[in-house]
């Protein structure tokens, strides 16, 4: 039997992921998910979840790479936003290192992006981020103060399920042990639903593992990934079959 913390990403980005993710909640397929702050269906992701009792299942989906920011010094950071103080809309390059105004920048936004989360009500159980944007080497020290600062208790691992690169897994290897060292890291592992289907190791009974998935179509009755076009309603069950289906806030502290 396997632990499993099955997490939607990106509630807050639209209305239609929204009703997504908490289609998949309802069917008892999903119990997390984390909240993007910066886009316009933000606050209503959090009425939703407040609504639905689920505000302690809301972790916080840490953006550096999509719509507006919610401070001013990082609209002037080429490597972040554009000309019209936008984030780029993508991960553009491994970013290994930050300037001095970068790392000012990058530390007020991730700041205020939780502050903002908890304005809107939600507690935040657990981290992770937009296109995995806190993997990368140079946030990882901002990121670690941050957290111990604002008291996440838990960041998501980099991918430890899958098959990768010798070098990619030595990185990632490193990564998960720094924040096993730090005390944030919830899970044992990390991965997609591809990965847990296809490991590349064979991984622990009574193990810990999370899961991301990206419910955004519902489409008779049945509720797709927007990314991998997978059915959730017709896999998620047939995983969960068997282990046991938890949630970050129920992971001891």
């Amino acid at each position: 039997m396997k632990n499993l913390i099955i997490n939607a990403d990106d509630f807050g980005m639209s209305t239609e992921v929204n009703f997504a993710i908490l289609a998949v909640m309802d069917l008892d397929l999903c119990k997390d998910t984390t909240l993007l702050v910066n886009f316009e269906a933000s606050e209503h992701a959090a009425k939703l979840a407040i609504a639905t009792n689920r505000k302690n299942n809301i972790g916080i989906h840490l953006n550096l790479t999509e719509g507006y920011p919610l401070t001013h010094n990082i609209r002037n950071e080429s490597r972040f936003c554009n000309s019209e103080g936008l984030f780029h809309n993508k991960k553009t390059k491994r970013i290994y290192s930050l300037s001095k105004t970068e790392k000012k920048a990058v530390y007020e936004e991730i700041t205020s992006q939780i502050q903002f989360c908890r304005k809107l009500g939600i507690p935040i159980s657990h981290a992770d981020s937009h296109n995995h944007i806190h993997e990368e080497p140079g946030f990882l020290m901002i990121l670690l103060d941050i957290l111990k600062k604002e008291k996440i208790p838990f960041v998501r691992l980099t991918n430890n399920i899958g098959s990768t690169t010798l070098l990619k897994s030595f990185y990632r290897n490193t990564y998960n042990s720094i924040l096993n060292y730090n005390n944030l890291a919830g899970t044992d592992y990390f991965g997609s639903i591809t990965n847990l289907n296809y490991p590349s190791k064979k991984l622990k009974d009574n193990s810990f593992i999370e899961l991301m998935i990206h419910p955004g179509k519902i489409l008779d009755n049945q509720i797709y990934d927007v990314y991998s076009k997978e059915n959730l309603s017709a896999l998620l069950p047939a995983i969960i079959d068997g282990n046991r289906l938890m949630s970050y806030h129920q992971l001891p502290r």
